[in-house]
């Protein structure tokens, strides 16, 4: 018996049906499915020319733009099938014609984010979806476009960028500064120059101006623009960095050392964000230090990590500290540090900065010495405190799981009695670990103690073994 063959959905299958075949089928799915008869119209439009392609993608941009019947969740998701497919007849089939002529309609197409978004009963995260694809796709269309006609865009990029009320496009936008054209930015940078007296509250002009002048190369003309800004748009340490980046190194020091005042709006991990005036102060005075090292004021510089290391006990500010020492002199400046850490004020900042360096020894003779200041409250330092020493120093790793346990009883966390049950569990395995004349009571009269104190904490003491009878 002769092997049967199974026929594949590919190039080759399809052609052995022969074209009356596949006529047939592709009419009577286009009778049903806007986004395939579209595609076709389109393609065949192409057959007289880019111009019919354009007139048809024109027309039902126009169609889209000038509706205003509400959009329901079912049809929404049609709509995200019919505009992707419009988004690809644009790109491949008018693209691959008339890449400018394609570019002018993809940011028409991103405009119609605005008006789709006012008829939308609920949000629609695939028809965004859409609108995010086509984004990407888009620059790589307008990067395609010829030098001089990519300045014939920028009246269309205007256009996305004043329709856009929330922002939604200003990474897009963004991100074109950075691919277009040097006839384009020109042109770009003209338009916006004449936009920004009357923004002055607007989030985008003067933005967009800034991120040109820095692909373009002109440093100097961002922080003209930068200067223009009010003083709760400023970003001065961004500014600082990027001209340590430069290496003109005068001027960086001059912005770093302008300390924001009050509550500002300035992009955090490429967001906007409100922040006080304390935000980025750490990394202003390590870039400070850097800059001035690189100014050859190295005392200065090495003062100022100090200072830094003094208030904050940072590890890795002290490392840095370090490196930056002649041979020989870090040993002494270490024991200066450790020094500090001792007698901190702060005692929860000292105990994290002896376990990270890390020092247990030394750790475990701070939590001692302080036996009678810790405070449960702080268990995001105590507990992990407490199991890092339990190892190599039990008798501190007990003093801070009974602090623990204290606070979390007195304050009745019935959530964190589960916590404390298995801190009870801890104490009772390291107990017979500490050294002789270690001066605390036994276990047996630490838990007394608790069932005197704290006998109606049901919720615990259910869960710890012996419960309130003291029998295991």
């Amino acid at each position: 018996m002769a092997k049967q063959t199974k026929a594949k959905l590919d190039k080759k299958g399809l052609s052995g049906l022969g074209l009356e075949k596949l006529v047939d089928i592709l009419l009577e799915e286009s009778a049903a499915n806007k986004a395939l008869k579209a595609r076709l119209q389109t393609a065949l439009a192409g057959e007289t020319g880019p111009d019919e392609m354009a007139r048809l993608i024109d027309k039902r941009l126009d169609a889209i733009d000038q509706a205003t019947t509400r959009i329901n969740r079912a049809r929404a998701r049609d709509l995200a099938g019919e505009f992707a497919a419009l988004a690809r007849n644009i790109l491949s089939e008018l693209g691959g014609a008339d890449p400018q002529a394609a570019a002018e309609r993809i940011l028409r197409f991103l405009g119609l984010r605005f008006p789709v978004s006012a008829r939308l009963a609920t949000d629609n995260a695939r028809l965004w979806k859409v609108f995010e694809d086509t984004e990407l796709a888009a620059i790589d269309l307008i990067k395609s476009v010829g030098a001089e006609e990519q300045a014939l865009l920028v009246a269309h990029l205007e256009r996305l960028r004043l329709r856009d009320r929330y922002g939604e496009h200003t990474g897009f936008l963004r991100a074109l500064t950075g691919v277009v054209s040097a006839p384009a930015a020109k042109a770009w940078r003209t338009v916006l120059a004449e936009l920004v007296p009357s923004e002055p509250l607007k989030l985008g002009a003067l933005d967009l101006l800034q991120s040109l002048a820095l692909h373009q190369g002109d440093i100097d003309d961002f922080l003209a623009l930068e200067r223009q800004k009010p003083d709760n748009r400023r970003d001065t340490l961004a500014v600082a960095d990027m001209l340590h980046q430069a290496g003109r190194f005068e001027d960086a020091l001059e912005w770093v050392r302008e300390r924001p005042r009050g509550v500002r709006l300035i992009p955090v991990n490429g967001v906007l964000a409100s922040v006080g005036p304390d935000y980025g102060a750490h990394e202003r005075r390590l870039l400070e230090a850097e800059i001035l090292d690189k100014l050859k004021r190295r005392e200065d510089a090495q003062e100022l990590r100090w200072r830094e290391f003094a208030e904050t006990l940072d590890p890795g500010v002290l490392k840095l500290y370090l490196s930056k020492l002649d041979d020989f002199a870090e040993f002494d400046e270490l024991d200066r540090a450790l020094a500090l850490a001792k007698e901190h004020e702060d005692i929860y900042l000292g105990l994290d900065f002896f376990l990270a360096w890390p020092r247990l020894d030394l750790a475990a003779a701070h939590v001692l010495r302080h036996r009678h200041d810790w405070e449960g409250r702080h268990y995001d330092d105590l507990a992990p405190a407490a199991e890092a020493l339990s190892a190599k120093e039990p008798l501190a790793a007990v003093v801070l799981y009974r602090v623990l346990v204290e606070d979390i009883l007195r304050r009745g966390i019935g959530m964190a009695y589960p916590h404390a049950s298995r801190y009870v569990g801890e104490l009772a395995r390291l107990m017979p670990n500490l050294p002789e004349g270690h001066g605390l009571s036994t276990h047996a009269a630490f838990l007394a103690e608790l069932r005197r104190s704290h006998s109606k904490k049901y919720g615990f003491w259910s869960s710890v073994p012996g419960g309130l009878s003291g029998q295991p």
